[in-house]
Formats: C-alpha cells, sequence, structure tokens
C-alpha cells in the first residue's frame, strides 16, 4: 500500500476516535449535569422538610412555655391565695405522689411554688404579662425551677432569655441557625446528637472540568454525599419528632391538670365560704375536696419541674413516661373527686 495512502487512513481513525471521545464526553457532561441537578434536589427538599420540622418543634415548646406562665399567674396563683386562708390543714401522704416526687406538700410543693411565682413577678411576668419567644421556648423546654431558682431577683427573664440563646439546640430551633449567616441544616445536624457538620450544602458547585469523564466521577461524588446528607437529615427529623410528640403530650397533660386543679379550687372556695376556714371542723366531704385541690397542685408542680430536653439539649428519655404516670393520677383523682361530689 502507498504511504500516502497508509497516512490517509490513519488520519481518518484518528478523527473518527476523537468523535467518539468528544460524544462520549457530551453524553457523560450531560450526565454529569443530571446528576448534580438530582443530588441538590434531594438535599433541597429535605432541607426543606427539615425546616418545617423545626418551626413546629420550635412554636409546640413556645406554646407550652407559655401555658405554664399563664398556669401560674392563673390557676397556680389562685390556689396559694385560696388553700393559705385554710389553718390546721393536716395532709394524707399519697403513694401516687411519692413515686412522682411530688409527695411533700406543706415542706416541698408549696414553699417551691411560692418561690417560682414570685420570681417570674420579680421578672416583670406577673398577670398579664407576655412572655418573649426565647424565653418562652427556654421555659417550655426546660425545669421551670432549675431556671428561675438560681435567677436574682429581678433577673430571671434574662436567665431564661440567655439560656435560648447560649444553648446551641434552642438557638437552632427558636432561628434556624446558630450564628450570623446561619449553619442551616448543618448547624441542626450539630446540634442534635453531633452529627457531623461540614459545609454540607456547599458540595455541589458546578462542574468545571473539560473532561466529561471526570465531570460524571464528581457529579457521583456529589450524589453520595447528598445521599449521606439526607440520611442525617432523617436521623435529626426523627429527633426532632420526638421532641415534638413528647412536647404536645406534656403540653395536653398539663392543660388536662390545669382545668382540674382549676375546678377543685373553685370547690375549694366553696367549702371556706360554707364551713370557714378551719379544717379541723371540717367535713370529711370537704376534707377530701382540700385534698383533691392539693393532689392537683402537686401534680401541676410535678410538671413544672419535669424538662422536656436536657441541658445539652438532648430529649430527656425518662420524660414521656413521668408524664403519663402524671396524667394518669390525675384521672384517677378526677373520678375520686367526682364520686365524692355526687
Amino acid at each position: 500500500m502507498p504511504i500516502p495512502l497508509l497516512i490517509g487512513a490513519g488520519a481518518a481513525a484518528a478523527g473518527l476516535y476523537g468523535a467518539v471521545k468528544g460524544v462520549s464526553g457530551a453524553i457523560n457532561q450531560t450526565k454529569a449535569k443530571n446528576i448534580n441537578n438530582d443530588a441538590r434536589s434531594s438535599v433541597e427538599l429535605a432541607n426543606e422538610a427539615l425546616e418545617e420540622l423545626r418551626q413546629t418543634t420550635n412554636n409546640k415548646l413556645e406554646d407550652y412555655g407559655k401555658r405554664k406562665l399563664r398556669a401560674f399567674n392563673g390557676v397556680i396563683s389562685d390556689f396559694i391565695d385560696t388553700f393559705q386562708q385554710i389553718k390546721n390543714v393536716d395532709l394524707k401522704q399519697s403513694t401516687e405522689l411519692d413515686k412522682l416526687n411530688a409527695g411533700d406538700f406543706s415542706n416541698k410543693t408549696l414553699p417551691s411554688l411560692k418561690q417560682d411565682y414570685q420570681a417570674l413577678k420579680d421578672a416583670g411576668l406577673g398577670l398579664g404579662a407576655g412572655i418573649g419567644g426565647g424565653a418562652a421556648l427556654a421555659f417550655g423546654a426546660y425545669n421551670g425551677t432549675m431556671l428561675l431558682a438560681t435567677a436574682s431577683t429581678g433577673a430571671a427573664i434574662s436567665s431564661l432569655g440567655g439560656v435560648a440563646a447560649t444553648n446551641a439546640t434552642l438557638a437552632w430551633l427558636g432561628g434556624g441557625s446558630l450564628a450570623a449567616g446561619g449553619y442551616g441544616m448543618a448547624g441542626g445536624m450539630m446540634v442534635l446528637g453531633g452529627i457531623v457538620a461540614g459545609p454540607a450544602l456547599a458540595i455541589f458547585g458546578h462542574v468545571l472540568g473539560h473532561k466529561g469523564e471526570a465531570a460524571l466521577n464528581k457529579a457521583n461524588s456529589n450524589m453520595e454525599q447528598a445521599r449521606t446528607i439526607c440520611d442525617q437529615a432523617e436521623l435529626m427529623g426523627n429527633k426532632l419528632k420526638a421532641i415534638s410528640e413528647v412536647t404536645t403530650l406534656a403540653n395536653t397533660t398539663f392543660s388536662n391538670v390545669s382545668s382540674r386543679l382549676r375546678h377543685a379550687v373553685s370547690e375549694l372556695k366553696k367549702v371556706i365560704g360554707n364551713e370557714g376556714i378551719d379544717f379541723a371542723n371540717y367535713s370529711e366531704q370537704s376534707k377530701a375536696t382540700v385534698f383533691s385541690a392539693v393532689k392537683f397542685a402537686q401534680l401541676l408542680k410535678a410538671m413544672v419541674d419535669t424538662p422536656i430536653l436536657d441541658k445539652d439539649g438532648n430529649l430527656v428519655i425518662s420524660t414521656q413516661k413521668r408524664i403519663i404516670n402524671v396524667n394518669e393520677v390525675a384521672i384517677g383523682e378526677k373520678s375520686t373527686l367526682d364520686s365524692i361530689e355526687k
């Protein structure tokens, strides 16, 4: 074969190979772009779902904190004022309340209720006052006595707000970020369970490589990272759901016990109006009314002293069982009180 013909055939083969590689590169670039879009989309959807859960959990904790404040300014204050009128009260011990560490009313529960309420009034959170989002969040999440008892006079609200501002979990729940500019979902991963929180959402840059194969490899790596992020988001979402579920249970139980204490205090006022203020002269039915009011007050104090989150922002595992126990005692006491009134 003549030399020129061989050269021409070689050039044609090289050109064909180049064309094939060019088409392959273009296909890989397209695949890379699609994979990156899918990766970015999956992370954005996970972030949106997590943001919705964050907001829901934050709202429930704030609502619970505000309910506690309303109870102190309402039914708890009313109970304290009414019960203090009665003299020579001889209270029975309750095995149910002993299990909740709430059985010692005269020496423990009543003084502590007074102290908590006084701290709130000193902080300007008396009747008619509102409570800000950060303080409400902390008051809902944590043991009320723990937050208030250590606050100096006039500083309780600052203490509450300070806890929300400095605790990483509450800061993230309250604002979705940990600092100006925020960490978004990555910040949430960090504060809820110590999940790795690198710059998770910054991994999806444009594919700039000229080689299709390199771009495809980069895109596949992005997709793996996206899957990891979505798995972490699911774990974090489950933590938020658990906190939200327990907070809902606490809010409902607190509301039920508050309502029953309100009714018991109303009956207590009738007893005082009809039989005076000397417990020793009360009928057995009237004494039972006093016991019921005291029991509901103890249950409400037990709820105030039961935190949803620990100091590190993790859900307190024992809280759900404790709230269920409070509810069971309240239901049993309500049935007893109804039978007495009949």
